[in-house]
This record gives structure tokens, C-alpha cells and sequence, in this order.
């Protein structure tokens, strides 16, 4: 069995004076290092993804700090390779399906942002389906808490949420 984990964008358009705040973006955050933490202890594969929109966007545009990985992710990220995406799912039109299949992953750790969208869409993916996947939720937020435990809640039934 060998593990990734796979951290979401957590980037700072999501975070109090960003374009899109997430309620309990800064819990999230701190739930995320942890798990970045461990998954390294415990020599797991470490993905970062970044979500980047076009300039006319309302977040993530190109070239702005809104778009930029939290400082504290980066940080615990290292020289994790990092996925830039423009859609919901970290696999599609992305190199991710390479890089865990490269590295022969069977079970996949999800966590970041947005809950109900971007987490969902990768842990659904197509190109998820022949892994185990698992959702940490501590490292999850949305833009209400009450919409991201009804995603989890939702991700239970094909995933294992821990």
C-alpha cells in the first residue's frame, strides 16, 4: 500500500481580506500543516495543488497574491511538486494522474478547498476511481462549516472520511 496526500488549494484568495473567504479558512489551514506533517513522517508522497483562474476571474487570477499558496502551506509543502489546475478536478488537463501513478499510489489523501467542490470533484474523479480515497477533514473548509460537513458527509459514502 503506498499513500499521497494531495493538499487542495489552500491559497490566500480564501483567507479574511482575500476575494473569497472561507469560513474557518485559518483551522483548515493549521489541519492541513498537520496532515502535511505526518504524511512526510510517515514517507508518503506529497502533492500541492494550485488553482489558477483567467485574469478576468473573481479569484485566483494569474500574478496576484490571491492566487499564491498560503504562506504556511508553502511552507510545509517544501519541494512538494505543486499541480496547477483551472478546473474543479485536480486530475483533469493536469500532469496529478501521472505523478501518483508514477509513484504506483493506492490510497489518496485529500484535503484543502474548497469542501464542496474542488475536494469533491478530485475524490470523484475518473481518474481517482482505481484508488482508495480518503478525506482529511480537519485540512477541509467551504464557505459556510455547515456546507462542508454536508459535503463529507455526502464524500462518506465513497470515501473514507477521517
Amino acid at each position: 500500500m503506498k499513500k499521497a496526500l494531495i493538499v487542495i488549494d489552500i491559497q490566500n484568495d480564501y483567507f479574511p481580506g482575500g476575494a473569497f473567504t472561507l469560513e474557518n479558512a485559518n483551522e483548515a489551514c493549521k489541519g492541513a500543516v498537520e496532515a502535511i506533517e505526518q504524511a512526510k513522517r510517515d514517507g508518503w508522497l506529497v502533492v500541492g495543488v494550485q488553482h489558477v483562474n483567467s485574469a478576468d476571474a473573481p479569484a485566483f487570477k494569474p500574478d496576484t497574491e490571491g492566487v499564491k499558496i498560503h504562506n504556511t502551506i508553502a511552507a510545509a509543502l517544501g519541494d512538494a511538486p505543486i499541480v496547477v489546475k483551472s478546473e474543479a478536478d485536480s486530475f483533469f488537463k493536469t500532469n496529478l494522474v501521472q505523478i501518483v501513478r508514477d509513484a504506483s499510489i493506492t490510497d489518496l489523501y485529500l484535503t484543502g478547498m474548497m469542501t464542496q467542490h474542488c475536494v469533491t470533484h478530485t475524490a470523484l474523479s475518473p481518474q481517482a476511481s482505481d484508488m482508495k480515497v480518503h478525506i482529511i477533514a480537519k485540512g477541509c473548509a467551504a464557505p459556510a462549516k455547515a456546507l462542508s460537513d454536508l459535503a463529507l458527509q455526502g464524500l462518506s459514502a465513497r470515501c473514507d472520511v477521517v
